[in-house]
Order: structure tokens, then sequence, then C-alpha cells
């Protein structure tokens, strides 16, 4: 009877100690998960191999559900969030993906283990925040250096739908191509920072188009119209007329 007690001991010690590997962050994406997927979507999703297309289309799935619910809208957010910025990880994508790939694990009985994904994650990386270190400086440069009344020249690049784009870092280097890229002259009329935000905008009243009917962002915008230029994390060419040089 002694010999019973103590095995049944040794087995409850060892199953708490299993659960305690999993962080409670992840324990709280799990019973989510668990909730909101059918049994079915769970054995399909358990049984993906790693080298399996599918999980690319989980990205505008589930993993966009989770999101936008558990991640932003979730009594547990806050908390899930928090320890996935401790890890070094801002980003939600990044986040929902993570949650997968130890759900996955979870679930084939395997040990719930993520910083070697935390790692390549945070390399890859590296390109980008060095980039947006950079262009938080440049915006702001150029947010006191532009003055209202100063006329300037916006160049943009133009996708094949004939409307501008706009592109992120760390790639924000193009050739602009007078054929098929739009060039704006205007002048300034106001400047500001984005509501709870550090991003410095200007507003800019167009005075001439190179072609009057490409529209920006997707919307028409047309001689006299104003549009706005935000100047952090952008690849649009902006130059004071009479300035030689682009930023």
């Amino acid at each position: 009877m002694k010999k019973i007690i103590i095995v049944t001991i040794i087995f409850s010690f060892l199953c708490c100690s299993s659960h305690e590997e999993v962080p409670k962050e992840l324990s709280y994406s799990f019973e989510y998960l668990n909730e909101v997927w059918d049994p079915e979507d769970i054995e399909f999703f358990k049984n993906i191999k790693e080298n399996d297309t599918t999980p690319n289309d989980l990205h505008f799935g589930i993993g966009l559900h989770l999101r936008n619910n558990l991640l932003r809208h979730h009594a547990k957010s806050d908390s899930i969030v928090a320890y996935f910025n401790s890890l070094g990880i801002t980003h939600y994508d990044y986040m929902s993906g993570l949650i997968l790939y130890s759900y996955h694990q979870y679930l084939n009985g395997e040990k719930v283990y993520i910083q070697d994904r935390v790692n390549e994650i945070i390399e890859s990386e590296k390109p980008y925040k060095e980039c947006m270190k950079k262009q938080i400086i440049i915006g702001l440069e150029k947010y006191n250096r532009f003055k209202i009344n100063d006329t300037i020249n916006v160049k943009m690049p133009v996708s094949e739908y004939n409307s501008v784009v706009d592109f992120s870092c760390p790639n924000l280097d193009w050739d602009f191509n007078q054929s098929k890229d739009l060039s704006i002259d205007g002048i300034i009329t106001e400047k500001y920072f984005k509501v709870d935000s550090t991003e410095p905008v200007i507003k800019v009243k167009v005075l001439d188009k190179n072609h009057p009917l490409t529209e920006i962002m997707m919307e028409e915008v047309d001689v006299g119209d104003e549009f706005e230029v935000w100047l952090q994390e952008t690849a649009w060419k902006i130059k004071t007329t009479g300035n030689n040089g682009y930023n």
C-alpha cells in the first residue's frame, strides 16, 4: 500500500512538472483554440506535417482570428502579449504563428519549446528594426525642415492597378519611372502628428500631377485636392522645390 502511495505521488509530481513546462500564457492560448476549433479541425491541424504548405493558409484563417480576438480583444490578451514581448516578439503576426507552432507540439505530445523559433524571428527582424531606427530620425528631420506653405515635389511608386503604393522597411529603395510612376508638385497646408502616435505627417495640396488618372492609395486625388504624406518609413521621394536631392 505504501509503495502504491509513493508511486502515485511521484506520478502526480511528474505530471505537474510537465504541465508547468508550458508557460501559462501558451496554456491560455491552447484552451482558447480548444474552445473555438471543432474537434475535426483540431485533428486536421494535429496531423499537418512540418513541410506541408497548408499552414501558410492558416495565416489568413485561424491566424487572423487569433490576432483579432485572442491577442486584442480577450480577457487574457494583455497577459499573452506581455509574455511574447518579454521574449522580444512584438508583431502580432509572429505571436499568432508561435501560438500555432506550440499548439501543434502540444497536440502531438511533444515538448512545447519555441525559443529556437523565437531566435529565428528576432534574427530575421534585425534589418527591419535597424531600418526603422533610421526612419524615425529621418521622419522627424523632414518634419522639422518642411514648413507650411513650402512648395514640394513628391515622387511615388505606382502599382499595376494604376494606384500609388508605398513600401515598408527594410525595402524602401526604388527607381522612379516617369512613364508610370506619379510625380506631384504641391504646397504644404498642414503638419501634425497622428493621434496617439509619433508618426509625423504633412498635408499637401496638389498643384500639378504628371498622370492625372493615377490614384493615391486607391483614392482619386485631383489638382486642388489635399492628401497626406507620412514622413516615417516611406519610400516616397520628397523634396522642396528647387532642392536637387530627394529624401
